[in-house]
């Protein structure tokens, strides 16, 4: 039995931002720009096939006032900020 609290479209949610995230740094000046536009379209990929996680959960990291960014942010946030509410 799986130990998780939420949906695993939540987490696949979060996965997909965190992966958009590195691929942005990986198209910095000086960095493999044809690598990070690869890996930027599958987070993308990730995000729409979520989208609906994934709108909640850029809601609840821009309500933070910076306390979370999607770096710090993990399943355990995660599961903090939604639990009560995805029952």
């Amino acid at each position: 039995m799986s130990k998780q609290k939420l949906p695993d479209d939540a987490y696949a949610a979060l996965n997909g931002l965190k992966a958009q995230a590195g691929a942005a740094m990986l198209m910095l000046a000086g960095r493999n720009k044809e690598e990070g536009k690869n890996a930027l379209a599958n987070a993308h990929a990730q995000i729409a096939a979520n989208e609906a996680w994934a709108k909640k959960i850029v809601k609840a990291l821009m309500s933070s006032g910076g306390q979370t960014t999607v770096d710090s942010a993990d399943a355990e946030w995660l599961e903090r900020t939604f639990a009560e509410s995805a029952v």
